[in-house]
Order: structure tokens, then sequence, then C-alpha cells
């Protein structure tokens, strides 16, 4: 049995997750925090929306690279996890650096089961995960295609799926603005194709996200993005 499986093994916390990964976390974080907020300038609104406990999957635009960070910021005092791609983890001291923060591998491009299986588990667990559906930054603010791997989380049982706007994380120093939206409803997707279910959800999340982009500062979105 693992220590995921057994939550009573010394050392480790409710989730399993080892007592060492939280303390490395809440280090960084007394670092990350204050720096995204001053450095950035970030405004957060609408911070409420995100639960305090329970699994969560937080569905954001993208713009940069500081956009993880931004985000984590923003749902501060919740841990969330988030995929960082693979080659990111081949220099050992950036490995070190940004797992504490949350950070799993991913390989961009492809279906990476692997990385969906170990957000699937993290959100099973009762955290947090941040996902950018798109995939990739967005040059203008205008949001691209998504990729369905957020949607098939988001059928998950039992958790909250929120969507979280971003805009000015593109400049450097800011101002940056983090708009968080009300939890998206996907309780009328639990029947049917799971890929079509999947497709419906990445539909509502896109929809929601073109909504929330102009709120945080950035351009109204086209109609073929925000949906009919």
């Amino acid at each position: 049995m693992s220590a995921t499986d057994n939550p009573d093994v010394p050392f480790h916390d409710e989730n399993g997750v080892p007592l060492w990964v939280r303390w490395a976390w809440i280090v960084s974080s007394a670092v990350v925090v204050p720096g995204i907020r001053l450095g950035y300038r970030l405004r957060v609104r609408g911070a409420g929306a995100i639960p305090k406990r329970g699994g969560v999957l937080i569905v954001s635009n993208h713009l940069s690279s500081i956009d993880p960070p931004v985000v984590g910021t923003a749902a501060w005092p919740r841990k969330l996890y988030y995929m960082a791609k693979v080659e990111l983890f081949r220099s050992r001291l950036l490995r070190f650096a940004i797992t504490r923060t949350g950070a799993f591998p991913v390989r961009r491009g492809e279906a990476d089961r692997d990385a969906i299986r170990m957000a699937r588990g993290i959100l099973r667990r009762g955290d947090a995960v941040v996902m950018f559906p798109e995939g990739t930054r967005s040059q203008d603010g205008v949001l691209g295609e998504p990729h369905a791997g957020a949607g098939m989380l988001a059928l998950e049982a039992g958790i909250t799926v929120v969507p979280m706007a971003l805009w000015g994380t593109q400049s450097r120093f800011g101002p940056a603005r983090a708009v968080v939206g009300e939890a998206i409803d996907m309780t009328d997707l639990d029947s049917g194709p799971r890929a079509e279910r999947a497709r419906i959800a990445t539909d509502r999340m896109m929809e929601a996200l073109a909504e929330l982009v102009p709120q945080a500062g950035g351009p109204a979105q086209p109609r073929s993005v925000a949906g009919p």
C-alpha cells in the first residue's frame, strides 16, 4: 500500500502527500506570492469563487510563462498543481524549483496520458489543478483552439471547475489583473459518449473565459470563441 493509499503513514498529510512537499510549497510561496503581487502589481477580483477545499480544476487563458505562479498567487492560500513542458525538467536546478511550486511534466503537442492521469489523481485526492486549455500562449489576447484534456478532467465526479481570466502578465512588470468567474455547471454531463461530453465541457470553459477576458482588461473575443 502506498502513502497515498494510506494517509496514516507518518510524515504525510491527510491526502498522503509528504509533509516536506507541503512545507517546501509554503516556504516558496512566502517568496513567490509577494513577489508576484508587487512585481506585477497584481489585482485579483472574485477569488472567493475558488472553493477552499475539495477537488478544483481552474482553467485560464494563457499569455505568458509567468501565468502559472500568477494563477497560484490569485488563488492563494490554495495550493495549486500545474502542467509544465517536459523540457523544463531536464535542468536539475529548475526541476528542483518548479516541482516545489506544484509543477508536473507534460509532453506538449501530443496526448500525454501520463500527465492527464497525474492531474486526475490530484483532483481525486481533493487538491487543485490549473490548466490552460489552449495549451500555448496567445500573442494577441484572443483565445485559441482548446485541447480536449481540460474537458476530460472536468468530467471527474465531485470536482468544481472555475474559470480565471488573466491580463497584463504578457507585459513586463504588469500591471496584471486576474478575474475569477463563478463555477461552471457540468452536472448535466454525466452520461453519453465521453468524447462528446468532454467537447461540451471544453466549450463551456472557453465561453466562460471569453466573457471574463474583457473584464480583466483584454480584448473582446470573437463570437466563434465566445459561443452563439
